[in-house]
């Protein structure tokens, strides 16, 4: 981490704890604001992770995309409770201007960054020294390519083949 990321995370994360902007909306949060946080969230998100494994032509990897998304927001009720709960606040705090400076050291919102400066984000993440920023990569990382690996249009770049099951034999 550089030393005007450090200050900036610092100023970000100070200004928020102290006005109290980025806990209310956690708290106050409704369903449709969740799911609203975490699809803009997964949007900004699964084309870095999936960079290099989604199709070459646009419109294969706006549908697969699209698929893993939303295979992941089906996903999600399945969860323990207690990491439902963190990947909402995950996504919450992601979504609000004060939050995300904090967590990434950016302004902008994530779909407005290019790929390489959330590539740079997720890989800050997974080499700082804050454990909740390391859970938070491993949890989107592992959550992320296992809902695009899970769909079995996807098997045949991993080579795989199911195995079949006959009850008879």
């Amino acid at each position: 981490m550089q030393r005007r990321q450090f200050i900036m995370l610092g100023l970000g994360a100070g200004v928020s704890l102290s006005l109290g902007l980025t806990l209310y909306p956690v708290l106050q949060s409704t369903e449709a604001s969740r799911n609203d946080a975490a699809t803009l969230v997964l949007d900004a998100l699964l084309p870095v992770l999936l960079q290099g494994a989604l199709p070459a032509d646009a419109a294969e990897q706006q549908a697969a995309l699209r698929r893993s998304r939303d295979a992941v927001l089906q996903f999600l009720p399945y969860l323990p409770r207690s990491q439902q709960q963190q990947l909402q606040q995950l996504f919450l705090v992601l979504q609000e201007r004060l939050g995300q400076l904090a967590l990434t050291g950016h302004w902008l919102s994530l779909n407005e960054l290019p790929i390489s400066s959330r590539l740079q984000i997720l890989t800050s993440w997974r080499d700082s020294y804050l454990a909740t920023l390391q859970q938070a990569y491993h949890g989107l990382r592992e959550l992320l390519l296992g809902a695009y690996y899970g769909q079995p249009q996807h098997w045949p770049a991993l080579q795989y083949q199911p195995l079949e099951f006959n009850p008879y034999e």
